[in-house]
């Protein structure tokens, strides 16, 4: 009774299900099997490395024995391997003639183009030469023609010397044409940039030229305003050897004084016409500028500034022609022709003939002091003393000669480099002591040489 009554009141919700095993396990064999794990891919990869590129090939069984034309097949498989061989090879020799041939035939194009170079360049020289001369030849037409406007407009020609070499730079063809006028023009050797030259050089010099011309001791103002340039009186015999280092122009009273007794002795009653005159960059236009007291003309230390004729009204009685230098003689030296500025750095082909020039002309020891040079015995050895101090090199540390000659030509033409000629021991004159006597008249020499 009690059993079949505890059965039927019993619910089935309430019967007791059999319980899951846990997963749970010990940390010790947890992390027994995380060693184990990480030996066994440790070991998988190991072999997996050993194993990479050694792919073993599976071996080509052949042809069974048993197969009927197995002599007929192998045969057509040797030939096709020879065939491929020799296909092979052949397309080996192929590549190899095509690489000799592609590079002969660079060797070839690259001769072809330095041929063909080297003969442009010397046609380009040929051309370039050709110009240059047409060009120089209508330059020096156009000068020789604005000289000779010069010369035959006027009164009077002040022909101007670079103190340094005042027979240098001399032009006989003015000369000529002074004295084959007559009385109707009158010459004045004006001698400047005597700042450059001993006092004692210059009063030799003067002596030496007064035996045919009259000669004025002359220094350009080196001012820089463009008016009121200063003036101071100078008397070379008696005057301070620093005033000529100063920046004021000095000789002008004198040159003016010449002039105004030539206009006083021929009775003037307009104004007279003087022409300057001579080589390129003697300082004719500074001269000018000196006179003026102002910058009435363009002055550069480079040759052909004045290209034409300019006029300048000094007075009422004075009128000044500024005319561009020209070279009358086409055949001189064109080293002497360098020295004396009147030719362009940028256009010397070979700098280095102008510089042995210079070094025969100079004190050795001189040159040597000036640029703190060792001792040199050529030129060419002095260029290159001269390149390495003043960091002057090409590619590779090679010296630029060619750069530091025209640094010495830069520095001759400034007057940097210390030097001058003396007057001859004899004097050749070709003035006639009439004529001297007669322009001692016109300008009153005495007087005027006498202040």
């Amino acid at each position: 009774k009690n059993k079949f009554y505890y059965a039927q009141h019993v619910p089935i919700c309430e019967m007791v299900r059999p319980k899951k095993k846990s997963k749970r396990m010990p940390a010790r064999k947890k992390y027994k099997i995380e060693k184990k794990v990480r030996e066994h891919g440790r070991k998988v990869r190991k072999e997996a490395k050993k194993k990479k590129g050694k792919t073993k090939l599976k071996k080509d069984p052949g042809i069974p024995n048993l197969y009927p034309f197995k002599d007929q097949l192998l045969r057509e498989i040797e030939e096709r391997r020879l065939r491929a061989e020799e296909t092979k090879k052949r397309q080996k020799e192929d590549r190899r003639r095509e690489h000799t041939k592609r590079r002969s035939g660079l060797e070839g194009l690259k001769q072809d183009a330095e041929k063909r170079n080297k003969e442009f360049e010397k046609k380009l020289e040929i051309d370039t030469a050709g110009i240059s001369d047409e060009a120089n030849t209508k330059s020096f037409n156009a000068y020789y023609k604005e000289f000779h406007k010069v010369v035959d407009a006027s009164d009077v020609i002040l022909e101007i010397l670079d103190a340094r070499d005042p027979l240098g730079c001399r032009c006989p063809q003015v000369e000529e044409a002074v004295l084959s006028a007559g009385s109707n023009k009158k010459l004045i050797l004006v001698l400047n940039k005597i700042d450059l030259v001993p006092k004692e050089v210059v009063e030799s010099w003067l002596k030496y030229l007064r035996n045919e011309f009259p000669a004025v001791a002359f220094k350009s103002s080196t001012q820089l305003q463009s008016q009121h340039l200063a003036q101071k009186k100078f008397a070379l015999s008696s005057g301070p050897a620093s005033l000529m280092k100063s920046s004021a122009c000095l000789g002008a009273e004198v040159l003016m004084k010449l002039l105004g007794n030539y206009c006083r002795s021929i009775d003037v009653k307009t104004s007279i016409t003087v022409g300057v005159v001579g080589i390129p960059n003697v300082g004719k236009s500074s001269v000018i500028n000196s006179l003026k007291r102002r910058k009435a003309c363009g002055v550069g230390a480079c040759p052909g500034v004045t290209k034409d004729v300019q006029e300048v009204q000094l007075d009422k009685h004075i009128k000044l022609l500024d005319s561009p230098g020209v070279i009358m003689s086409k055949t001189g030296d064109q080293a002497s022709l360098i020295l004396r500025n009147c030719i362009r750095l940028e256009s010397i082909s070979d700098p280095v003939p102008p510089i042995e020039a210079i070094l025969r002309r100079c004190n050795k020891l001189q040159i040597m002091e000036h640029y703190v040079l060792p001792e040199f015995s050529t030129a060419q050895e002095f260029l290159c003393h001269l390149a390495r101090r003043t960091g002057k090199l090409k590619k590779g540390g090679v010296p630029d000669c060619t750069a530091a000659a025209k640094t010495i030509l830069h520095d001759w033409n400034i007057g940097r480099i210390i030097f001058y000629t003396h007057p001859p021991d004899q004097h050749s004159a070709h003035v006639s002591a009439e004529i001297v006597k007669e322009w001692s008249a016109a300008f009153d020499l005495v007087e005027c040489f006498n202040l």
